[in-house]
């Protein structure tokens, strides 16, 4: 399996355990001769993930090892939240905003013996805009 260099695409191939709890992948990257083996994510709180994995690259006959601090909130990439909030100013009279945000988390990733930093840290981006103001009058039905 040789990927010209060339080529936009870069192949890899990717072997998991067939069990439904993988505690492994092995992942090998012809183009860069790079040999990994990652573990799952490991769940640290509620909230955040660790993976960990250990790699050799036979161009540069280097051992490494590289680690991924992540959060179960997003998605990779930039991730949407869309929403509709009612604010109740007084009885019968109502303000509805339709907002939205999009987001990329902060991702904390380390390596050693690869290309990447012992410690590297994204901040993130966070860009919100409200779309829609609606007052809403309502009158109560007299009997």
């Amino acid at each position: 399996f040789y990927n010209a260099p060339r080529n936009d695409f870069q192949a890899k191939l990717v072997f998991k355990p067939l069990s439904p709890d993988r505690l492994w992948k092995f992942v090998y990257e012809p183009i860069h001769q790079d040999v990994r083996i990652l573990s799952k994510k490991i769940p640290v709180t509620k909230f955040l993930n660790l993976q960990v994995g250990v790699g050799h690259n036979f161009q540069l006959n280097a051992i490494s090892w590289k680690w991924k601090l992540t959060t179960c909130l997003g998605e990779d990439g930039v991730s949407r939240i869309r929403n509709k909030t009612t604010l109740g100013l007084c009885p019968g009279v109502d303000f509805r905003f339709g907002w939205r945000a999009d987001y990329v988390l902060p991702e904390i990733t380390g390596g050693l013996g690869t290309d990447e930093p012992l410690f590297n840290m994204n901040s993130g981006q966070l860009q919100a805009s409200l779309d829609r103001v609606e007052a809403i009058l309502s009158y109560p039905d007299i009997v």
